[in-house]
């Protein structure tokens, strides 16, 4: 058997043992605090950063919500430009070279 197996079963390195020399109760719970303060530091700055990028990315929402907005805004204008009388009788007559019937040329067919 090697020396550190000699000393195990003499119960010389027991785990309470290594304990007692290497850290005491006091040094063990301050560094359990210690622990817990450094964890608590890096979750405010963690969550810190969180709130800051959540802010940018509701404040660029917000933004393209508003140019949403302004463009549906003008294209329901555009749609109602289009979809006038006067607007659809110009397109016609300029692009479609179209006219509008004489009284004379129209006749109208009884059922």
């Amino acid at each position: 058997m090697n020396a550190a197996g000699r000393l195990l079963n003499r119960d010389v390195l027991s785990p309470n043992w290594v304990l007692a020399v290497f850290l005491t109760r006091t040094q063990l719970s301050f560094a359990v605090f210690l622990f817990l303060v450094f964890m608590s530091a890096f979750s405010v700055v963690y969550m810190t950063n969180l709130a800051r990028d959540l802010q940018a990315n509701l404040h660029q929402s917000q933004a393209e919500n508003a140019q949403l907005f302004s463009q549906q805004g003008q294209l329901l204008l555009e749609r109602s430009t289009l979809s006038m009388q006067a607007r659809v009788q110009q397109v016609a007559e300029q692009k479609l070279n179209m006219l509008i019937p004489d009284h004379q040329s129209v006749v109208k067919i009884h059922e």
